[in-house]
């Protein structure tokens, strides 16, 4: 399960929230992502999480836009963002929770795909558990529809292709088969910004995974942001909304016109879902995976880090 934002430590109530949501569903995982700007809360809130739940394993993904402070600050519209970023980043690691994964987020947007791999390399030196990046894309509840922030094609290639290179020693079978994943997804994604909408064959979002607004909307994805209901409507009774008529008119749209996007959260699950994909990711664990030669060609330094997304492997 994930817990996202804007940012979500702006609530004070989040540790009841996602303690509720471990006690009656039972995630293996719960992934938060933040500009750790509030220090304290993001602190306080993984150590009482992760002590509250020691079942359950959390991954807090610190979003950074840049290896470059200044520019990180200014992409994000706040000065400051980097320094605060630093401390939460430091207080997190000082906590040793067996169950505390923390991990270091980029999104690859028009702002920053000129500058890979020089962000892969800078940010993979910070000692976070793993590093990971996903492609911009335009989303009704970011508000970003119609702006164009989505990166360049050839310019998404070299940043994954970096971004791959640094879980290339990474150790353990989990390890692979996330990195074999997402260079999966990475591939896919480069091809839909070069206009191939095949990319993305299938669609299981409204099938195998859910958006749950802040409002109790049910959503298919947060990128078609189309209800199926809301909970409140039905004393938050969830198998109401997801087996109502709205629902399953939803799945008959689906089932007729195919939706693609880079929204890395379904394409995952999608992902799970394909025989073909799944072959794909079988044969990725058995070579190095790289977009294309030439992007892999000039990884830099990026050696540093072995990770997964669950934060197995350390190095």
């Amino acid at each position: 399960m994930t817990f996202s934002g804007g940012e979500p430590f702006l609530r004070k109530d989040l540790p009841e929230i996602i303690l509720s949501a471990v006690k009656y569903c039972r995630p293996s995982v719960l992934t938060i992502p933040t500009n750790g700007w509030f220090t304290e809360r993001v602190v306080k809130g993984s150590e009482r999480i992760c002590k509250e739940a020691p079942d359950t394993q959390l991954k807090i993904n610190l979003s950074i836009d840049h290896n470059d402070p200044h520019r990180h600050d200014e992409i994000r519209g706040a000065p400051g963002s980097w320094d605060k970023l630093m401390v939460t980043l430091e207080r997190l690691r000082a906590l040793n929770l067996p169950n505390l994964t923390i991990g270091v987020h980029t999104v690859i947007s028009r702002e920053n795909d000129q500058d890979f791999p020089g962000i892969a390399d800078g940010l993979a030196e910070l000692g976070a558990d793993s590093y990971i990046a996903e492609c911009a894309e335009e989303r009704v509840e970011l508000q970003t529809m119609e702006l164009g922030i989505g990166p360049k094609a050839d310019r998404f290639r070299r940043a994954a292709a970096s971004v791959l290179a640094i879980d290339d020693n990474a150790n353990g079978g989990v390890a692979r088969i996330v990195r074999a994943l997402r260079g999966e997804y990475y591939g896919r994604v480069a091809r839909l910004l070069e206009g191939d909408e095949t990319a993305m064959p299938v669609c299981h979002a409204g099938f195998l995974s859910t958006h749950l607004t802040a409002e109790g909307d049910v959503w298919s994805c947060c990128v078609l942001a189309r209800s199926f209901g809301n909970l409140r409507d039905t004393d938050f009774d969830f198998r109401k909304v997801w087996f109502s008529g709205e629902a399953e008119r939803f799945r008959q749209w689906a089932r007729e016109r195919r939706c693609a996007c880079p929204l890395a959260n379904a394409a995952y699950t999608n992902m799970l879902a394909e025989p073909v994909a799944i072959g794909r990711v079988a044969l990725g664990l058995t070579k190095k995976r790289t977009l294309d030669p030439a992007d892999a060609a000039e990884p830099g330094n990026s050696k540093t880090l072995a990770s997964s997304v669950y934060g197995v492997t350390r190095q």
